[in-house]
């Protein structure tokens, strides 16, 4: 072995790294593996120089963002462009050729200078012999590089680089030889030469840059960048506040993982700059399931506004999206933009609910699959967090992957992080959001780095020849693939089974619809886009899907929630059919498998989504297959077409084949809830005037936490309770069952109900015709338990909730019995809205009939159709939201035009308008 490190001034020497890893792959340019079960968490590293040619430098921080892939171990995080130390709490720390122990190469090895090149000696832009240079951190090395000259090109070729030094070919010295180091150099910064026999050190002297400074000799260049930070100012609260996301965290926030130990669920976003290519990505990958759109739950954010597809509309995040190039490594600066948007994921609170957050690109070839399967490899670490590295070079943004810890980490952590690197850049630093985030939770919030380098393949990434071919089945994602035919290209080739050649081009080479083309898909893997529900006719079930599928796993839109102690699939099947928002489910049948074996995972699905079969020998899956949901579950392609058969011809029908006897019409009571000085009190104020609302109905009466007078003789009644309704839980709702329940003792109490044949719950902002609901009503017959009505496939909303009268006392006697058996079911209180847990305690616990007609309400979060806001839909009984009085008029006129003319609100006819319902003035 070669002599090890005499004192000098630089890192660990290429015979430390010989005797350290005998066993590193040679990956030729691209470099080697690295064993990333070999971390070093303890060994100690601190930030300084790179010397990256086996000669050494001063003990410093490594840089992540290039791994030195002959050494068994990780580099540690990069000083960027100042040094520090800091030690980074990440799973890959190492001792690097280009890092360690001060010394240099010891004497006696090889020739005194490399004959095969004339080497213009003293000049760093052409190549300079004998000579090493040190800088502030190591970028990466490669091997093979067969000439000096080439080297300059692999730097020159790298933004990140800043000066390169090359092993000489002929001193056979095993990483050393014929090895490229790639150096980072900062701003205002010049190298530091060392006198090293053995390498050919320069600058890349890009067109158009600098020569690169002089070359000090045997100095630091860090006085320079000490007397630049005495004088860089603070930075404004305005730059400090727009880098704190602490203070939009979620409202609930479990203290462990919510998902055992081995979880893989996926919450996963991306980005759109709206009328973009990324629109007609993004638009198709909803269709097929691809990218994002395979995890659990999704969303997609723009700064505005817009229906990508039928089903799926941007979240909104107010924010410039243009965003410039530069920075010490010509990267897209972008970290102001994604900040707003990691603000607006944190704000909303649905990561929370799944084990992992996954950030993609539009153009980013992405299987979710794949991905959990990797991450089961990592459980989550509930004191530091943990994130995904996919790239020798550090994390990059087109496919970003943290623990849920992590992203709790990131956001409780951004702004301290702002102010470190603020002080070591001497004023921000011109990072793309990749690397802040990189940089910001391994290296000072100490969040675990785990190195997947399979994670992306991608053209930044240092990728293999042929990648484009996307043939590599360990990949997880590829980028990037920018046009519709080159995704789809990828996609296929990826995955020929799941992404059949003639389904995936169907779209583009016929005429053929998206959606068709997803019934095609659907068809090729086995099942169909009526919910899962192969059918051979409308209204008739293949039977087959009602049979258990043994050794498959269903994908599906996304999770619902999971159970634990579920000891037969039979028992998860009821469980599915007995939650309404439950499309389909999976039971773990392994044995031993903590987090699987006997846990129930019911799954959603959404209108015109197709689940799909994944072989799984230790679980079972399947299909609820209620047979009272009639044709719900036959097909969902046609959205119209399903409204009228399942809330005319379903349910309702049935009740008609029931109705003996002359009908009896039917009477209302209603009542609704308003929060003390909100918009809700001119609503409520308007809505008594005019006759409408909850005040078209028999009698009226409205509740608050406080006797108010609303308008000119409406009084409420008093219900003593906090009426502050926090959102959260599994389905990202107010939480408001407390409140409401208050509210039902006092309504029941007051025992005004009791005298009329059916009771409603309305929100002030719906808008509410009584006299569509009496036709409605009528239809249905009175049972011993009663019934309800639920208003939307996806459960019963709250903005419009009917009952009959023996269904508002079944509910009133049973809700302890409820509330006793979801504590059970929840391992603690459900943290649900008051709809949910009235429609679970309803239906599946106290068998309470429960009848579907879907236009009962049209709104917001029930799948509305295109222009529902117009209000123009003469079947529906109910339009919400409508928090704006003047839209409130405007939809209640364009609903009835024959009763409300335009403008009718102005004119001051309200006795008129009285007398034309003939309703009752509600007791004060």
């Amino acid at each position: 072995l070669p002599q090890l490190l005499d004192e000098g001034s630089g890192g660990a020497s290429a015979a430390a790294k010989e005797e350290a890893d005998e066993e590193a792959v040679d990956e030729g340019s691209g470099g080697g593996e690295e064993d990333d079960a070999d971390s070093s968490k303890d060994e100690p590293h601190s930030g300084g120089s790179s010397r990256g040619s086996g000669a050494g430098h001063d003990a410093g921080d490594s840089d992540q963002r290039g791994k030195h892939e002959a050494a068994t171990s990780h580099a540690a995080l990069d000083e960027t462009s100042a040094g520090g130390d800091d030690s980074g709490h990440d799973e890959g720390e190492e001792r690097s050729g280009a890092s360690g122990d001060k010394g240099k190469i010891g004497e006696g090895e090889g020739k005194e200078e490399d004959d095969s090149e004339s080497i213009i000696t003293g000049d760093p832009c052409s190549g300079e012999v004998n000579a090493d240079y040190e800088t502030d951190a190591a970028l990466y090395e490669m091997e093979g590089i067969m000439s000096y000259s080439l080297c300059q090109e692999k730097c020159k070729a790298d933004s990140r680089c800043g000066a390169w030094t090359w092993g000489k070919a002929d001193i056979k010295v095993w990483g050393l030889s014929n090895v490229c180091f790639l150096k980072k150099l900062g701003l205002n910064q010049a190298p530091k030469r060392h006198t090293n026999d053995k390498v050919v050190s320069g600058l890349p002297c890009r067109g158009g840059e600098a020569s690169g400074g002089e070359v000090e000799e045997g100095g630091s260049s860090s006085e320079k960048q000490k007397k630049t930070k005495e004088n860089v100012p603070p930075p404004s609260e305005e730059m400090v506040a727009r880098f704190d996301l602490s203070g939009v965290a979620p409202a609930v926030m479990q203290e462990s993982s919510p998902g055992g130990e081995k979880c893989s669920t996926l919450f996963c976003f991306a980005l759109m700059l709206p009328n973009t290519y990324e629109q007609g990505l993004l638009a198709w990958q909803y269709q097929f399931q691809a990218n994002i759109f395979a995890c659990d739950e999704f969303a997609v954010y723009s700064n505005k506004s817009l229906q990508v597809t039928p089903g799926l509309v941007t979240h909104v995040v107010p924010v410039d999206l243009t965003a410039h190039f530069g920075g010490e490594f010509g990267t897209a600066l972008n970290t102001d933009i994604f900040l707003d948007v990691w603000r607006q994921v944190i704000s909303d609170g649905r990561f929370a609910y799944y084990c992992w957050t996954v950030k993609a690109d539009p153009d980013t070839v992405f299987f979710a699959p794949r991905l959990k399967q990797v991450v089961r490899e990592y459980p989550e670490d509930d004191v530091h967090g943990l994130y995904l590295n996919n790239c020798k070079m550090g994390m990059h943004g087109p496919l970003e992957v943290f623990s849920r810890r992590g992203v709790e980490k990131w956001y409780k952590g951004s702004r301290d992080c702002f102010l470190y690197f603020y002080k070591l850049c001497s004023g921000p630093c011109l990072w793309g959001e990749d690397m802040f985030v990189d940089q910001c939770l391994g290296r000072h919030l100490n969040v675990t780095r785990k190195n997947v380098y399979n994670l992306l393949t991608e053209d930044h990434c240092n990728p293999p020849d042929g990648w484009r071919s996307c043939e590599d089945t360990d990949s997880v994602a590829f980028h990037p693939f920018k046009k519709m035919h080159d995704y789809q290209t990828c996609l296929h080739n990826a995955d020929p089974v799941l992404f059949p050649k003639d389904v995936v081009f169907a779209e583009t080479t016929t005429t053929t619809t998206a959606a068709a083309a997803a019934a095609a898909v659907a068809a090729a893997v086995g099942v169909s886009t009526s919910r899962g529900l192969p059918v051979a006719e409308v209204g008739e079930l293949d039977p087959s899907w009602c049979e258990f599928k043994e050794g498959y796993d269903i994908d599906t839109d996304g999770a619902l929630y999971e159970m634990e102690g579920i000891v037969s699939a039979n028992a998860c099947m009821e469980k599915c059919r007995s939650e309404s928002r439950c499309g389909a489910f999976t039971w773990g049948k392994a044995r031993n498998q903590w987090g699987l074996t006997n846990v129930c995972f019911l799954k959603k699905l959404g209108i015109g989504r197709t689940p799909r079969l994944r072989p799984n020998p230790d679980v079972v899956s399947g299909l609820p297959c209620r047979k009272a949901d009639g044709l719900e579950q036959v097909s969902f392609s046609d959205e119209q077409a399903v409204g009228q058969q399942d809330g005319e011809a379903g349910e309702k029908q049935e009740d008609e084949a029931d109705d003996e006897g002359d009908p009896v019409t039917p009477t209302l009571y209603c009542f609704a809830l308003i929060v003390p000085g909100s918009y809700e009190e001119d609503l409520v104020a308007w809505q008594y005037e005019f006759g409408v609302g909850i005040f078209a109905c028999d009698e009226a009466a409205i509740y608050s936490n406080r006797s108010i007078q609303v308008g000119r003789s409406l009084v409420s009644g008093v219900v003593n309770i906090d009426l502050t309704a926090h959102k959260g839980g599994e389905f990202g709702t107010a939480l408001n069952t407390d409140i409401f329940r208050a509210v039902w003792n006092q309504v029941v109490a007051d025992a005004r109900y009791s005298l009329y044949s059916w009771t409603v719950k309305s929100d002030p902002d719906t808008v509410f015709f009584a006299k569509r609901l009496v036709d409605v009503v009528q239809q249905y017959k009175e049972t011993e338990k009663g019934l309800y009505i639920n208003n939307c496939r996806m459960g019963m909303h709250g903005p419009l909730e009917v009952f009959s009268k023996n269904a508002v006392q079944t509910w009133y006697k049973g809700a302890d019995i409820c509330d006793l058996h979801f504590y059970k079911l929840c391992s603690g209180p459900c943290l649900w809205g008051e709809d949910m847990f009235i429609d679970q305690c309803l239906g599946p616990i106290l068998n309470v009939k429960r009848v579907n007609y879907y236009h009962l309400l049209t709104e917001d979060h029930c799948d509305p159709p295109e222009d529902w806001r117009s209000c123009q839909d003469s079947k529906s009984v109910s339009f919400h939201p409508f928090k704006n009085l003047h839209e409130y008029q405007t939809c209640l006129a364009s609903a009835d035009p024959g009763m409300f003319q335009p403008g009718f609100a102005a004119s001051g006819q309200v006795e008129a308008a009285d007398d034309a319902r003939g309703r009752r003035r509600p007791a004060a």
